[in-house]
C-alpha cells in the first residue's frame, strides 16, 4: 500500500469517527405524532410516510429516511440517501453514514440498503389508566 493510498484510508476513517461524535444529538429513542393526535415511539428515529402512517427504527440508535417516492425506510445505523434516491444505512447500531463527494453513502462498519422489515409502528402507552 502507498502512503497516498494510506493516508486516504486514514482520511476516511478519520471523517467517519467525527460522524460518530457529531451524530448522537440526534441519536435516541423517539416518538412522533400523526395526523390525528396518536402517538407512535420506537427504539429509534421516528418519520411519517407520505400518507401519514408513523414509522420508526425498531433499533435503538437506529435511524428512519423518507425515500423520493414518500415511503420511510428504516436501518440499524444512521442512514442516508444516495445521490440515486436509494437509501443506505449503517450496519452498526448508531453507526455514521456520510455522503462522499461521489454521491457514494460511506458508513461505520459496512452499508446495507435500509429496508421497511427494520421499522416498527407502535402506538405509544399511555400514564391515564
Amino acid at each position: 500500500m502507498t502512503t497516498k493510498q494510506r493516508f486516504a484510508r486514514y482520511s476516511t476513517i478519520l471523517r467517519l469517527l467525527m460522524m460518530v461524535m457529531v451524530i448522537p444529538v440526534f441519536a435516541s429513542a423517539d416518538c412522533y405524532k400523526d395526523r390525528y393526535g396518536e402517538v407512535y415511539c420506537g427504539a429509534g428515529r421516528c418519520m411519517a410516510d407520505r400518507s401519514g402512517v408513523v414509522w420508526c427504527s425498531r433499533y435503538y440508535d437506529g435511524d428512519a429516511e423518507c425515500t423520493s417516492d414518500g415511503h420511510v425506510l428504516c436501518g440499524k445505523g444512521h442512514c442516508m440517501k444516495r445521490s440515486d434516491g436509494r437509501v443506505f444505512c449503517s450496519t452498526e447500531v448508531g453507526g455514521a453514514v456520510v455522503l462522499d463527494s461521489s454521491g457514494s453513502v460511506r458508513c461505520y462498519g459496512q452499508c446495507e440498503p435500509a429496508s421497511v422489515e427494520m421499522c416498527e409502528n407502535t402506538l405509544a402507552g399511555s400514564s391515564n389508566n
